[in-house]
């Protein structure tokens, strides 16, 4: 029996010491984040949504624990020699009393996923498919503008899992009673049923009840999470970090005033202390960013690093000397706000940061998430090794804030480019506008990792920081 997974009837099981799901009880895995927007069926999804929705539906194709593209509805798939064509068959089986499950019936679903994220970041990427064609009962196509080799990526991103009572064997049914949620597969006798119990939570709280021992598995964290983690306190787990990349850093909104001038937002840039920043976290191996998309990226042609030539002394020097010029000409400069999460790990990252900004001579005060502010922390592990991930969450039709339309409608023209090398320039000419624009300041790639006690099948550190669920059900013989 997987250490996760445990019979409905509630059989003895040595690791777990007893079936009680309540408030006192135990329970198998900790998602951080909440419960109410883990639930919500409305996109943009958080990363517990994310974990459900892949559990409870299928996409075309899925992840493993490593991250790697797994079947899914698809049994099997080949991409054309162009790559701009992806051909998927799958096996019309069905659950007894169900109709089959029939390629018209997925091409709608997965069009309806599609429409429904009209509007969010990921519904950018989506606009390189040109279409999606049920070619027998069987068969699905999907022809992109462009060739994209990392589409079958983008194709398992838990937004597009689809549920159909056809197939419903091949999914997890979630029930949520008294804060706690399980997961359960199909069975004829729901007695024969497996399950899995989970509970949400926010980052002190998970955190505190994996060392408890409340739990075997935490997913989720990230840097609010981490201060609350007791290293010496670990000696039945350990944790686990992913090698993600992605967005970490603060977007300027489009305001009145000081922030109003791109020198002034590429003063902010400047003056923080990157490595300083992260150190009370003591994550090793972490590396500063300074620009939007990674270095040797395909379509990336920017310098690697802004101010190389610069120490961090010389960088802030040479901010001071703006705040002070725009002080003289324009007058004082009110506090800049800035949006951070409520915990701990915000509070930290305030303190850095209010140190950086005070040292060229501006000041500071904190609001919480989703409250207006000058400053706002953006957090979000990329899914895709592409430019145009990174271009399309500050496109103007997913952001509010600083944008440029002009960077947008060049990504849009890349996307439906068809010579690789014009795609890369247009992109790059994206990435150039958008630094010039100084909209984001980016610390680096963010952090995530798990809590995870021993013996745990199924679960695997990976690049993108997504922990299937369904993967813990996998028997691995």
């Amino acid at each position: 029996m997987r250490p996760l997974i445990r019979p409905l009837a509630c059989l003895t099981i040595a690791m777990l010491a007893a079936c009680d799901s309540g408030e006192g009880g135990r329970f198998d895995v900790i998602l951080v984040g909440d419960e109410q927007a883990a639930l919500s069926p409305e996109p943009p999804f958080s990363p517990a949504a994310d974990l459900l929705r892949e559990a409870t539906g299928s996409g075309l194709v899925g992840l493993d624990a490593e991250g790697r593209i797994r079947p899914d509805l698809a049994d099997r798939w080949i991409v054309t020699d162009d790559g701009l064509s992806y051909i998927f068959r799958f096996e019309q089986t069905a659950v007894p009393g169900e109709e089959p499950l029939t390629a018209r019936d997925v091409r709608t679903a997965l069009r309806k996923a599609i429409k429904d994220l009209d509007g969010t970041a990921l519904g950018k990427d989506l606009t390189m498919i040109d279409g999606i064609y049920a070619r027998t009962n069987q068969v699905i196509e999907i022809r992109l503008k462009t060739a994209a080799p990392e589409f079958l990526q983008l194709l398992a991103d838990p937004a597009l899992a689809m549920r159909f009572e056809a197939r419903h064997d091949r999914v997890l049914d979630l029930e949520a009673e008294g804060g706690v949620l399980t997961l359960a597969t199909y069975a004829e006798d729901p007695r024969d049923a497996e399950t899995m119990d989970l509970r949400i939570a926010g980052p002190r709280e998970a955190v505190q009840r994996f060392q408890r021992g409340e739990a075997r598995l935490l997913l989720g964290g990230g840097i609010d999470a981490l201060p609350h983690v007791e290293l010496g306190g670990l000696l039945r787990g350990a944790i686990r970090l992913d090698p993600v990349t992605g967005l970490f850093g603060l977007a300027i909104a489009d305001s009145e005033g000081f922030l109003s001038r791109a020198t002034n937002r590429e003063a902010l840039s400047m003056a923080i202390d990157r490595q300083a920043l992260i150190a009370p976290f003591g994550i090793g191996g972490w590396s500063p960013r300074t620009r939007l998309v990674p270095v040797g990226m395909p379509g990336t042609q920017q310098p690697p690093g802004r101010w190389a030539a610069l120490t961090m002394e010389e960088r802030q020097n040479i901010a001071a000397q703006r705040v002070a010029g725009w002080v003289a000409s324009e007058g004082a400069i009110a506090p800049l706000s800035i949006a951070l999460p409520t915990g701990t790990g915000g509070d930290i990252l305030f303190r850095r940061l209010s140190a950086d900004l005070s040292r060229i001579g501006l000041g500071a005060r904190r609001v919480g998430p989703g409250e207006k502010a000058d400053l706002t922390l953006v957090d979000d592990v990329a899914w895709m090794d592409r430019p145009e991930w990174y271009l399309h969450r500050l496109d103007c039709g997913v952001r509010k804030g600083l944008c440029s339309e002009e960077a947008d409608a060049l990504v849009a023209q890349a996307i439906a480019e068809p010579d690789a090398a014009t795609r890369r320039q247009l992109l790059s000419e994206a990435e150039a506008l958008l630094t010039d624009l100084d909209s984001f300041i980016s610390f680096g790639p963010p952090i995530r990792f798990s809590l995870v006690r021993g013996g745990v099948d199924g679960f695997g550190v990976n690049r993108w920081g997504f922990h299937p669920l369904s993967q813990l059900f996998v028997d691995p013989t």
